[in-house]
This record gives C-alpha cells, sequence and structure tokens, in this order.
C-alpha cells in the first residue's frame, strides 16, 4: 500500500499537461515496472476513465483498486491528487502576478505546446494494446474520434460503441 501511495504521489507531482499527459508514466508504472497491470488491463483502465466524468487521472482508483482494493482505490486517488491541489491552492497568487509579465505568458504557450506533444505520446502508447486486441478496435476508435468531430452526441457514439461490442462478442470476436 505504501508503494502504491508513493508512486501515485509522484504521478501527481509530475502529471504536467493534465492527466492525458502523464498517462504514459502511469503505464511504465503500473505495467512496466511493477506489473500490477497487464497492457490489456491498462488499456481497460484509461477507457473507464475517459468515460467517467472528471479527470482522467481517476485511473488511479482503477489500479488502487486492482492493487489493494477498496483501500487501495481511495489510496490512490487521494495520493494521485494531494500534491496538485496543494501547489495550485498555494501558486493561486503568485500566478495571478506572474501573469502580467509578457514572458511568464509566452512560457505558458510554449508550455501547452510541449502539452501536445506528450499526449501525442500518450495516443501511441494507448493505441498499441488496442490494436493488439484487435486492428478493427483501433479502426473503429478513429471513426468515433471523426465522428464525435462532426458534431455527433457523446452519448450516441458510447451507445453505438457499447452495441458494436455486444455484437462482436456474440459473434465470437
Amino acid at each position: 500500500m505504501a508503494e502504491l501511495i508513493l508512486r501515485f504521489l509522484v504521478v501527481g507531482a509530475t502529471a504536467f499537461g493534465g492527466g492525458g499527459a502523464a498517462l504514459p508514466l502511469v503505464e511504465r508504472i503500473t505495467v512496466a515496472d511493477t506489473g500490477w497491470l497487464t497492457p490489456q488491463q491498462f488499456a481497460i483502465g484509461v477507457g473507464f476513465a475517459y468515460a467517467t466524468p472528471g479527470p482522467v487521472l481517476i485511473l488511479a482508483a482503477f489500479v488502487g483498486y486492482y492493487v489493494a482494493g477498496i483501500a487501495g482505490a481511495l489510496a490512490a486517488t487521494v495520493a494521485v491528487f494531494a500534491i496538485p491541489v496543494l501547489l495550485a491552492a498555494g501558486s493561486a497568487g503568485v500566478v495571478a502576478r506572474l501573469n502580467r509579465h509578457a514572458r511568464f505568458r509566452a512560457f505558458g504557450r510554449f508550455a501547452a505546446a510541449a502539452a501536445v506533444g506528450l499526449l501525442a505520446v500518450t495516443l501511441v502508447t494507448l493505441a498499441r494494446p488496442v490494436f493488439d486486441l484487435h486492428p478493427a478496435l483501433l479502426a473503429g476508435s478513429v471513426l468515433v474520434f471523426w465522428a464525435e468531430c462532426l458534431g455527433l452526441s457523446p452519448m450516441l457514439l458510447l451507445a453505438i460503441a457499447v452495441g458494436a461490442g455486444a455484437a462482436a462478442g456474440a459473434a465470437g470476436y
């Protein structure tokens, strides 16, 4: 349990660019370093995290539950959000003062570009196990993304995906 808490404190402290940017770190910790999850379990956890309202780092609850049940889910969730909440509360006034300076605002723009790059790495990391499960799943993901860009309701897309998954399961895929 102590290792779980410590590792998610580290994730929370280094999750710059949002939870999606931290997914490669979470994947490395939970799959490669500790073996807590298989790549497929990690992909399922990420899917659940994206399906729930709120931040993607709710994935900590999924991992914590796998590792130590309900207590692990609670501990990992508190740990992953503890440092960011404390830092945000402590730095709000400083950021407001620094935002008056052009260099600070420029830093924010470049940091945002770096976060986009990290999200691209995350996309590749998440696509691999999905492709390994079945290449059609990755193609389906692209179609869902395209449909969402066209303005289709996320609830409709979720219902279609559930129906397609049920049909594929019934057909033996």
